[in-house]
C-alpha cells in the first residue's frame, strides 16, 4: 500500500488559468499537472485565476495586490499558514524574482529544500527597451541573493546563465534542464517545402520579441522568393507592427491571427516550413523547440535556444535582420542541408521531451 504523496509548493508570478481562454503558460501548467501524479501540489500564485478556471489535480492559492510589498506579504502568509496544516518537503519557483527569492526566503525561515527555476526575465537587462529585471539595483541584489542561496539553480539555457555571468553571478552547481515539449502531440513529419515557403511566427507582439527585425528580414527574403509568412500573437506593439508591415509594404504576404489554444498549435506548425524567431533576449523560448519537434525549420536571434543549440538551426546575432535574411535564402537553397538541420533539432527534442523535463526536476527534489 503507497503511503501519502510528498508535499510539495510552487510558487509563481501566474500562468495558471490566466489569460484569454485561460492559455496561462501551458509549459508551466503542464508541469505542474504531470508533477501532481507524484506528489501533493500547492500551487501559490501572485495573479489571480479567471472565474471560469478550475483546478482538479492540484491546489491552487492565487493572491493579488496592487502593491507588489503587500502581495509577498500575503503569499508568506498564505504559504506559513499551509505549512502548519502540513509541512512542504520542497518550494521551488519559477523566475528568481519574485518568486525565486520568496522561495528561497520560505525555505530558510521554515527549513524547506528550496529550488529556483530561470525563465527569461529574471537572467536581462535590456535598458533601450526597459526589459529585464537585472536593470535596477535592487532587483539585482535580490535575485543575487536567491540564486546565491537556493539549494538548487535550474537554467533552461546556457545562454541566460551566461547573461547572469556578466553581472557577477559565479555559482558553478547549476543544473541545466530545458523545458521540453509533449513530442506526441508535436509530432515530427517529413517535410518538402512549400512554393510559397509558407513562414511561422509565434509569440507575444513586443518590443523583447522585435518584430521589427523579423519583418526587416521577412520583407528581403519577400523580395527573393514567392513565400508568406503568418503571425500568431497579441500585445501592446500589434497596432504598429501592422503599420511597418504596411510601411515595408509586406502586409498583403501576412496573415495576423490571435493566439490559439495550445492544442491547435501543433497543426500550425505541421501547415509551416520555416519558424522565424526574432527576440532581444529569451529564457527557454518554447515555441523554437514546438517546431524543432514537429520538423519544422528554426531561423531566428541567437538567444535561449538558438544560442545553445547551432546545430540544430540558423541563427543570427540580435537584430541583424539582413543576416537572418541571407542565411535564411541560402538554407531554403540547399533542401538537403535544411533537412540534415530539421533531423539533428528533432533528434535533440525528442530526447529532451517534457517527459526528461520532469524526471530531471524530480531529482533536484531528492
Amino acid at each position: 500500500m503507497k503511503g501519502p504523496k510528498p508535499r510539495i509548493a510552487f510558487i509563481i508570478p501566474g500562468g495558471v488559468g490566466t489569460g484569454k481562454n485561460n492559455i496561462g503558460v501551458p509549459i508551466l501548467e503542464r508541469i505542474i499537472k504531470m508533477m501532481a501524479s507524484d506528489y501533493e501540489v500547492t500551487v501559490f500564485q501572485l495573479f489571480r485565476k479567471n472565474m471560469d478556471y478550475s483546478v482538479q489535480d492540484f491546489q491552487l492559492i492565487d493572491l493579488y495586490s496592487r502593491n507588489p510589498f503587500i502581495k509577498s506579504l500575503k503569499l508568506l502568509w498564505a504559504f506559513w499558514n499551509a505549512q502548519r496544516q502540513q509541512k512542504f518537503e520542497v518550494v521551488h519557483g519559477f523566475w528568481a524574482f519574485p518568486c525565486g527569492f520568496l522561495a528561497v526566503f520560505a525555505g530558510k525561515f521554515l527549513r524547506i529544500k528550496s529550488v529556483i527555476s530561470l525563465q527569461g526575465g529574471d537572467a536581462a537587462a535590456l535598458p533601450e527597451i526597459k526589459y529585464g529585471q537585472l536593470q535596477k539595483w535592487l532587483p539585482r541584489k535580490l535575485i543575487h541573493w536567491a540564486l546565491n542561496h537556493a539549494d538548487v539553480l535550474i537554467s533552461p539555457t546556457h545562454f541566460l546563465v551566461a547573461n547572469l555571468q556578466k553581472f557577477g553571478l559565479t555559482r558553478k552547481d547549476i543544473k541545466f534542464i530545458p523545458l521540453g515539449v509533449e513530442v506526441s502531440r508535436f509530432a515530427y513529419q517529413i517535410k518538402q517545402s512549400s512554393n510559397p515557403v509558407k513562414f511561422l511566427h509565434v509569440a507575444n507582439l513586443s518590443p523583447v520579441k522585435d518584430q521589427v527585425t523579423l519583418l526587416k528580414a521577412f520583407q528581403i527574403i519577400s523580395s527573393q522568393i514567392p513565400c508568406h509568412l503568418t503571425i500568431i500573437g497579441e500585445g501592446p506593439y500589434e497596432s504598429k507592427i501592422k503599420l511597418l508591415a504596411d510601411e515595408l509594404k509586406v502586409r498583403q504576404k501576412i496573415t495576423f491571427r490571435d493566439p490559439l489554444p495550445y492544442e491547435n498549435l501543433p497543426a500550425e506548425y505541421h501547415q509551416a516550413d520555416i519558424l522565424l524567431h526574432t527576440s532581444r533576449s529569451e529564457g527557454h523560448p518554447i515555441v523554437v523547440e514546438e517546431a524543432m519537434s514537429c520538423g519544422v525549420l528554426v531561423c531566428g536571434t541567437r538567444v535561449g535556444l538558438l544560442y545553445d543549440l547551432p546545430d540544430c538551426c540558423i541563427a543570427v546575432p540580435v537584430g541583424d535582420y539582413e543576416s537572418l535574411a541571407t542565411e535564411t535564402l541560402k538554407v531554403i537553397s540547399d533542401p538537403e542541408r535544411m533537412n540534415v538541420i530539421r533531423q539533428e533539432a528533432y533528434r535533440w527534442a525528442s530526447t529532451h521531451s517534457i517527459d526528461w523535463t520532469i524526471l530531471k526536476i524530480k531529482a533536484c527534489y531528492g
